[in-house]
């Protein structure tokens, strides 16, 4: 039986986080909830720390998720897992999370697994079921997977510049590149809220229209087109889907999204920064300049 730690990264948890980590706290050996809220909500962190086999860690600011992953990773690694159950805030886990990802491990010894992901039901949008158990995917959003932490090692840690946004499939490419693989289990499945996501119809076709705050939307083109520089010349083709992916973002934010003005301004700021090699957390003060 595998040694398996879990992180949840907390930022402004709403009451709902309770009942989201008693979803997947008895499946894995301990967890570690690592908090970026700039202030403590005293009655929801003082539930989570009577919670049993959970290690609560306050950062007193927001260092971002791949600061928050890495702070987790690490202890993980210094106790002894061999592997790392990451979980959103605002994810709830099937009761056979873990043992489906265990039995698939336990079934493929030999297969140079990385990341394991689980089938993702978004709240806010339906999805076609799957017809297979299981199926090698090329990239992987963070919540619900089990990393194999010997890969971390290997490979290093997340990104600290990227801050959010990207951190998952930029993670996911450099865990390719060195020879794992990414699988998602099928019937391992995860409840999730992906943002305040809405389908709308265009040109006859049902689109996906995220609706993020401005400050998502830079953080979100920023990113986005730094990894697919970085990665066009091992995986072209991803990236010039990525190309094409921000130019049907901004007709998506034009077409369909409040607060227009703001959002492609903070898209264009993005851009820009991509470009000038300006990464990590956004300064007011300084990057509006």
């Amino acid at each position: 039986m595998s040694r398996i730690a879990g992180i949840v990264v907390l930022y402004n948890p709403s009451s709902e986080v309770l009942d989201n980590i008693n979803s997947y706290l008895r499946q894995v050996d301990i967890l570690y909830a690592v908090d970026n809220s700039e202030n403590q909500n005293q009655i929801i962190i003082g539930n989570i720390r009577k919670l049993k086999n959970v290690v609560y860690q306050w950062n007193r600011e927001n260092l971002g998720i791949a600061r928050a992953l890495n702070i987790g990773a690490a202890i993980a690694l210094n106790q002894h897992y061999e592997y790392l159950l990451i979980m959103d805030q605002d994810s709830f886990a099937s009761p056979n999370l873990i043992a489906e990802f265990v039995n698939y491990l336990e079934k493929n010894p030999s297969e140079n697994i990385g990341i394991l992901s689980p089938y993702h039901i978004y709240i806010n949008y339906d999805r076609p079921a799957e017809s297979s158990e299981t199926k090698e995917i090329f990239l992987a959003i963070t919540s619900g997977t089990l990393l194999n932490l010997y890969a971390y090692k290997l490979c290093g840690p997340f990104r600290d510049e990227l801050f959010i946004d990207s951190v998952d499939f930029e993670y996911c490419l450099r865990i390719r590149l060195n020879g794992y693989r990414i699988v998602q289990i099928n019937k391992a499945l995860l409840r999730h809220q992906l943002g305040a996501l809405k389908k709308k119809s265009f040109l006859s076709r049902d689109v996906a229209v995220y609706n993020h705050p401005p400050i998502r939307v830079y953080y979100k083109f920023r990113n986005r087109l730094y990894v697919a520089f970085e990665y066009f010349k091992v995986y072209p083709k991803w990236s010039i889907k990525e190309f094409i992916g921000m130019g049907n973002e901004l007709i998506k934010i034009l077409c369909f999204e409040k607060n227009k003005f703001d959002k492609c301004l903070m898209a264009f700021l993005g851009i820009t920064h991509c470009f000038k090699g300006r990464l990590g957390k956004f300064n007011n003060k300084i990057d509006m300049l």
